[in-house]
């Protein structure tokens, strides 16, 4: 899940707000004839059955649609209608699963605890005063909540001898990563393998390292992509304040090693290049959503695709703001961290 990730969505504590729309035909889509409409209905049917019960649930005989695009795209004609958002140009971003080296115990090449959900960290009640304050999550001590250890004091141990440590990562600008990205593929010194995903915050605002690195004169903004960020911080002495600077912090699960994908808000794996993070507030979770982004160029081609609002992210903002699932290591990395252009949205609303 994109970085700061919310905690399982829950479709009743929710409200879809509505953005000024207006209905446009299929036929006037730019590009939607030509999109491989099996991979959209596979990404879809992923995740309908847990999203939400008012979006349709495809026919028995839908197994042959995977095979033919014209089938899959007649499903999303038949049983949907596109409506433009009408809005200024959003933002379209991405995120990867990044692999790391790490280790089951800890030790000098393997300094970096990555740390399962504290039991006593708990979602804030709505209307919390503690929201105020911008945060999401706090430390339940006997029925009273209090803003949950930040970043630099789990980092200085204040979680340290409770058992929380699921293993060790030898990079922390490298942990750091994984923290943003939301989940990591690990790579074990006994040969083995780990796949962590994301399970929960500890409630504090995220702050853009990037940015701090801007802000004070030690990156140009037209470097600030994630190998320009790498490599400023691995240049500066300060390495660790900066990235305490974010005082948001993330906690892990372990998942199956045969899961090849890390899972997004609504529980299922996520699908490169058509899962996209969304801002729920905006999009029902599982909505298919037509992303054009001409200016950008993805597996050789124009970004006009249909996707599938399957995970969420704090930093995802807005009706017209989407985070796109790149898949899984140095390629992906690369990719991602490239992706930052102007987008627009068609939504596909259930027909009644």
């Amino acid at each position: 899940m994109a970085e700061e990730g919310l905690w399982r969505w829950q479709h009743s504590e929710t409200q879809i707000a509505k953005p000024s729309v207006e209905a446009v035909a299929f036929a006037d889509v730019p590009g939607w004839v030509d999109d491989d409409h099996c991979a959209a209905l596979a990404c879809y049917l992923r995740s309908v059955d847990l999203a939400n019960t008012k979006l349709p649930k495809p026919p028995e005989n839908i197994l042959a649609a995977l095979a033919d695009r014209g089938k899959a795209r007649q499903f999303f004609e038949q049983h949907f209608a596109p409506f433009r958002i009408l809005a200024e140009p959003g933002l379209l971003t991405s995120y990867f699963q990044p692999v790391l080296e790490g280790s089951r115990t800890p030790s000098p090449a393997f300094p970096i605890p990555v740390y399962r959900r504290p039991a006593d960290l708990k979602p804030l009640p709505p209307g919390h005063a503690l929201g105020a304050d911008g945060l999401t999550a706090a430390r339940d001590a006997h029925g009273r909540f209090e803003p949950y250890f930040t970043r630099a004091e789990i980092e200085a141990g204040a979680l340290a001898g409770r058992g929380l440590e699921i293993l060790y990562l030898a990079d922390a600008i490298e942990a750091f990563i994984m923290h943003v990205q939301g989940s990591g593929h690990v790579e074990l010194d006994d040969g083995t393998q780990a796949r962590l995903t994301f399970d929960g915050k500890n409630g504090h605002p995220y702050t853009s390292v990037a940015r701090c690195l801007i802000e004070r004169g030690h990156l140009a903004a037209k470097d600030a992509d994630l190998e320009g960020m790498i490599s400023c911080l691995r240049a500066h002495p300060e390495t660790a304040a900066f990235l305490q600077e974010n005082k948001s912090y993330i906690f892990f699960e372990e998942m199956d090693p045969k899961e090849r994908s890390p899972k997004g808000s609504l529980g299922v794996e996520l699908y490169t290049g058509r899962s996209l993070a969304a801002d729920p507030l905006y999009h029902m979770p599982g909505i298919p959503i037509w992303v054009s982004a001409p200016e950008l160029a993805f597996d050789g081609r124009p970004f006009r695709r249909l996707v599938v609002a399957q995970d969420t992210g704090s930093a995802i903002k807005g009706a017209q703001r989407g985070d796109i699932f790149a898949g899984t290591g140095t390629d992906a990395s690369r990719v991602a961290g490239q992706i930052r252009h102007m987008c627009e949205f068609i939504v596909l609303q259930p027909r009644c």
